[in-house]
């Protein structure tokens, strides 16, 4: 069993003490994104894989090792021990990819050529300014608690044609069993959630969260703006729109509320 703890730890231990390299990627003194992965889960646990990995055989490796995939390019409630790797498969070598561990909802820990070395920061901070890269998100499963599979009794309105899965789209031996196309505004009953997928007992599947709805009103959102909620600029919109929601809309929203008060 993986030790979450003793992996981030092995990155708090070397910040400042290492730099980054894709030459001299296996320390004692550089490292590289993929290879300090791997070395940090290789300190809580993790087999052997023979040879440093990179981004792309972290993948099946993580799997490997107990992680599951939980997202794919999707939102999703990041968590301590959260493991991400940016680039698609099949183009995330070198330079295209970027990998690192969360070490709460919002920041990673990572080593990376800017710090040229091991760094705290902002996830979506750095996605956003990386050109939003598509992501996947690993996760052990012993560390799937309540909020890996929530259970749900909400009733919600189809609005998206959407495929209907056996399960969420990120898993691996998922079928398609239909999709929501002669479903349009049918008032359904979401009972499960993973990750950004509901689980639609009268479709009897999983479906992306972005075939129904938004729970929230847009008023409701604009005043979690408001609050600081969705944080600022750039990154505001870029949670807004990953969350579903029309920028322009709740910004609108946002202006009149303020506006009146």
């Amino acid at each position: 069993m993986i030790d979450i703890e003793k992996t981030i730890q092995w990155f708090e231990n070397r910040k400042g003490k290492v730099s980054y390299s894709m030459q001299n990627r296996n320390g004692l003194y550089s490292y590289d994104c993929s290879s300090s992965i791997y070395y940090a889960l290789r300190s809580g646990g993790a087999s052997s894989n023979g040879w440093t990995i990179d981004t792309e055989r972290e993948h099946s490796w993580l799997l490997q090792n107990g992680f599951e995939k939980i997202t794919d390019n999707v939102p999703w409630n990041a968590k301590r021990g959260d493991i991400f790797v940016w680039g698609r498969k099949g183009n995330s070598s070198g330079s295209f990819g970027h990998t690192g561990i969360f070490i709460d909802e919002n920041r990673i820990i990572h080593c990376n050529y800017s710090a040229n070395g091991i760094s705290v920061d902002n996830h979506d901070r750095l996605w956003i300014n990386a050109g939003k890269p598509h992501f996947y998100v690993y996760r052990l499963k012993e560390q799937q608690g309540e909020e890996y599979m929530e259970l749900l009794n909400v009733k919600s309105k189809v609005k998206g044609v959407y495929s209907i899965d056996s399960l969420p789209w990120f898993c691996e031996d998922k079928s398609m069993l239909g999709t929501t196309e002669n479903h349009q505004n049918k008032e359904v009953t979401l009972t499960r959630k993973w990750g950004s997928y509901y689980y639609v007992k009268e479709l009897k599947g999983w479906v992306d969260y972005r075939a129904f709805i938004n729970e929230k009103a847009i008023n409701e959102i604009a005043k979690e703006v408001i609050q600081g909620n969705w944080g600022n600029g750039e990154l505001r919109r870029a949670k807004l729109e990953n969350a579903g929601y029309n920028y322009g809309e709740v910004q609108k929203e946002v202006n009149r509320l303020l506006k009146n008060k």
